[in-house]
């Protein structure tokens, strides 16, 4: 396994700390903030290409730490890397407990769901089984109840992009969430996203579909087990 380090390098614009970059396990992560990220977001909304908003989880990293093609998309194709578990945080030595509350209550999703429930934009989703397409509706509704849903595909994955692309241009959504699983998500961002005829598309991780009423992600045994295992790791690697 790659060595896991921690290094950082703060981006200053107009006197505000707006993005962070730090390396785990041999890959550059960029951290935003969600008021940033919410303004790039914005700004992408407004190309006629796709965008992605890729999040990270403890799964995601290990598992492209071992792909040169996927540390390349998290690195450089993906255009806001968005960190879904505050855990990471403490793999990468970081202690800021502000960015961890943003996480732990899932403040990107509300702010974007607002903004798409406010502008009346269209979005589809798609996940890899029904279950987990259940699980998705009941995840964006516990943020906005008004969202515009213009079509669902719950069988996706990458061997099926062509399919799933077709049905979502005959929509046209502005935004298209997909929830897959593991490096399967990057492969079909890579495989669809230049033929989709969306402006955004938020890739979404299996574990982040089940919250609380407050919005805040849940956290059973298993997570928990995985987050001190993660950081067992993470400590291991930075001696």
């Amino acid at each position: 396994m790659a060595r896991l380090t921690s290094r950082f390098r703060v981006l200053i614009l107009h006197g505000c700390v707006v993005m962070k970059t730090y390396e785990i396990l041999g890959i550059k992560i960029k951290d935003y903030s969600v008021r940033e990220a919410l303004h790039k977001t914005r700004e992408y909304l407004s190309y006629n290409v796709p965008s992605v908003v890729f999040f990270l989880t403890r799964e995601v990293l290990l598992a492209a730490s071992d792909s040169e093609e996927h540390k390349r998309f998290i690195e450089d194709d993906a255009e806001v890397t968005m960190v879904a578990s505050s855990d990471i945080f403490k793999a990468a030595e970081v202690t800021e407990k502000s960015r961890e509350r943003e996480i732990d209550r899932n403040l990107y999703m509300r702010g974007l769901l607002r903004m798409l429930s406010k502008e009346h934009q269209r979005i589809y989703l798609a996940t890899q089984t029904p279950t987990q397409m259940g699980d998705l509706k009941t995840l964006l509704g516990t943020f906005e109840n008004a969202l515009q849903i213009a079509g669902t595909y719950d069988n996706a994955d990458a061997s099926c992009v062509e399919d799933v692309t077709n049905d979502i241009n005959t929509v046209t959504p502005y935004v298209v969430f997909t929830v897959l699983s593991g490096n399967e998500s990057i492969d079909f961002v890579n495989i669809g996203k230049k033929y989709m005829n969306a402006r955004l598309l938020v890739v979404l991780q299996p574990e982040m579909l089940k919250v609380k009423e407050d919005g805040s992600v849940k956290k059973g045994i298993t997570t928990k087990l995985s987050e001190k295992l993660f950081t067992r790791i993470a400590g291991k690697y930075r001696q």
